[in-house]
């Protein structure tokens, strides 16, 4: 992984290399730019080496007559397979890189070359001849891509979106409909920015003459129509097996992130049939104390079976961050207004990678997406026979008693009251509307609570979704999880990931969301995600091929942060400070009422409240982070 940036009719080479500086951390192996003068523009790039370490592999690269130019962010899985039927066509090639692949495809096939493209990228193609800018982000939108059009006819872009705010004509100002927001991250083309957009994920787009045409190139096609299990089993099991292999190519050290849920053991378990050499495998666990808080199944037991199974040398971490430092720089490094505390431990462990000379990571980011592995999937199907079975004045009696329990003592948290008081807030909802609310997000009441007044139907979080939600022919299941992949898996789940490894100098892989596996899992009928109670069924049947019974049926956990144990201790003076009702009124954006209850109710224990709490904190940081001064590293709590 790497980083790119470029200026079209704007700035200057300085100004270049203090964008590119900005993101030094993606790619401290190398940095290069290019500046054409008679287009007032430039490229540059900084590099992560991974495939071909030598000189040859540096960006931005060119043709042999100059007139191309690439600065390209990410992995061309396939390069080789396209590399010799670019040879046979006629192209050579002067390094063993996958960028040169790349650029040598799209001045063969054009546009037409994303169709054959098979890995995670974001990049740009200059033609210094015609003077015209192609740009495309990969299928399911692992790599991320930020731009802004600039008065008279300029464009700025970057991997990341602080690079942008290196360039004194891009201002940082807040994106008020865009903020007004139900959930924790952005949908693109927003980016909590006013002016400034995300490219989707499956988008290109080309810019020319100070014109710029954006289009959609790739899309899931979900037909339901794979119904035959064993069948199933098999294509998706190779497909899947094939993404890890090609996933670990590279010329560096490539490792595990095994959290022992499913996913991530299923890619070590393949990795291992592919790899006779040592392995090392990373992992955390909570303390006692953050455990009981939690009530969440530990982790690293299962981690460490599937490691002793498969000869993987792991290295275990208990999660005991400095998290009022680490806090800011999670929101300095995530650039949006993204908040999720898992965050924080994908950078520990990617830390903790580097340090030990592991520029590569697999993991198993997507799984729940594309195989119905949140619990929100079930929730909301068991959630329609609720619906269908108790009438409503008697669920309104329901939900006054689990109202009434109290989620947390002084000393421990209290999982059951939790999940009921989540299912509660759903259970009686529209179907589009319970699954959205179902995923920590606000339900339209609470949201026109916080955000005094507003209404929900008229957010962008709704508009965004409501086509794919509600439209025909398509059971339930299949919309939620095509939604998940569409949505949830490229704004939020993948774009942490990026951000928070990268800021390790890590580069993570995601085979689960290799874009063949997905378009092949959206063939598939609803019971083979969910086959009665049983979630992931397709998948707990490819990994029951090679891993312990106790991992595969293992009890459901997500992957998260000791978030409750931290509200409670380190992190509550600065609630008290950072979200009091003066800074809550200052910023104008939230009820300030609605937020001391929020606050209040959480620590007494009558509500769980603490990822909108940790939201409302990184909002805040955000803010003072990117819009209250000039950004330029993270701000001091």
């Amino acid at each position: 992984m790497c980083s790119i940036a470029g200026l079209l009719n704007c700035g200057s080479p300085e100004l270049l290399e203090r964008m590119s500086a900005t993101m030094r951390h993606r790619g401290p192996d190398g940095r290069g730019s290019d500046w054409f003068g008679e287009m007032n523009s430039g490229l540059a790039h900084n590099r992560l080496a991974i495939i071909d370490l030598s000189p040859d592999g540096a960006q931005p690269m060119c043709s042999a007559d100059r007139r191309h130019w690439i600065t390209f962010n990410g992995e061309i899985y396939n390069y080789r397979e396209l590399r010799r039927e670019l040879e046979a066509l006629g192209h050579s090639f002067r390094s063993a890189s996958d960028t040169e692949v790349l650029l040598a495809g799209l001045i063969e096939w054009g546009e037409a070359c994303l169709n054959k493209l098979n890995g995670m990228f974001a990049f740009a193609w200059l033609d210094t001849t015609t003077r015209r800018l192609f740009a495309a982000r990969d299928q399911l939108g692992i790599k991320p891509l930020y731009y802004t059009q600039v008065s008279g006819g300029g464009l700025a872009f970057a991997s990341e979106i602080k690079a942008l705010f290196a360039c004194p004509f891009v201002r940082a100002s807040r994106d008020d409909e865009a903020m007004r927001n139900p959930t924790r991250f952005q949908i693109a083309p927003s980016t909590g920015f006013a002016g400034i957009d995300k490219l989707p994920a499956g988008h290109c787009f080309t810019w020319q003459d100070g014109r710029m045409e954006t289009k959609r190139y790739w899309r899931l096609e979900p037909t339901e129509t794979l119904r035959d299990e064993n069948a199933a089993v098999e294509e998706i099991g190779d497909l899947i097996e094939s993404a890890v292999k090609s996933q670990m190519v590279a010329d560096v050290p490539v490792g595990t992130f095994l959290s022992g849920g499913l996913d991530s053991s299923l890619i070590s378990a393949l990795m291992r049939r592919h790899h006779n050499g040592s392995i090392d495998a990373f992992t955390i666990k909570f303390s006692s104390r953050d455990q009981k808080f939690e009530q969440a199944s530990d982790d690293s037991s299962y981690a460490r079976i599937v490691a002793d199974k498969f000869g993987f040398r792991l290295h275990e971490f208990e999660i005991e961050p400095k998290i009022t430092e680490l806090l800011p720089k999670m929101v300095w490094h995530m650039d949006e207004p993204l908040s999720d505390p898992a965050a924080v431990n994908t950078y520990l462990i990617a830390q903790a990678a580097r340090d030990m000379g592991i520029i590569v990571l697999l993991n198993g980011v997507g799984g729940d997406e594309i195989f119905g592995g949140y619990r929100k999937h079930l929730a909301c199907l068991r959630a329609a026979q609720y619906q269908a079975l108790v009438p409503g004045f008697m669920r309104a009696g329901i939900s006054r008693a689990i109202n009434a329990l109290p989620v947390a003592t002084s000393t421990r948290g209290l999982l059951l009251p939790r999940m009921l008081k989540r299912f509660d807030g759903y259970a009686s909802l529209p179907e589009a509307e319970r699954y959205l609310s179902a995923d920590l997000s606000l339900s339209p009441s609470r949201y026109a609570e916080l955000y005094q007044g507003a209404d929900y139907h008229e957010s962008l979080f709704w508009k965004r979704q409501k086509a794919a939600l509600t439209a025909p022919g398509l059971s339930y299941l299949t919309r939620m999880c095509l939604n998940d992949t569409q949505v949830f898996l490229p704004e939020h789940n993948l774009t942490y990931s990026d951000k928070a490894t990268m800021a390790a100098s890590i580069e993570t892989r995601p085979p689960l969301v290799d874009k063949d596996v997905a378009t092949a899992m959206f063939r598939a009928a609803p019971h083979l995600r969910i086959k009665g109670s049983v979630q992931k069924h397709l998948l707990k049947r490819i990994g029951e091929k090679l891993l312990p019974h106790d991992v595969v049926h293992r009890p459901k956990a997500s992957f998260n942060s000791p978030l409750r144990a931290w509200m409670r201790g380190p992190l509550r003076p600065i609630v008290d400070d950072l979200l009091s009702d003066t800074q809550i009124k200052a910023r104008g954006l939230y009820d300030p009422k609605v937020v001391q209850r929020m606050i209040q109710d959480d620590r007494a224990g009558r509500e769980d409240h603490g990822m909108w709490l940790w939201t409302l904190l990184t909002t805040e940081l955000w803010h003072r982070t990117f819009l209250d001064r000039t950004p330029d590293g993270p701000v001091t709590l």
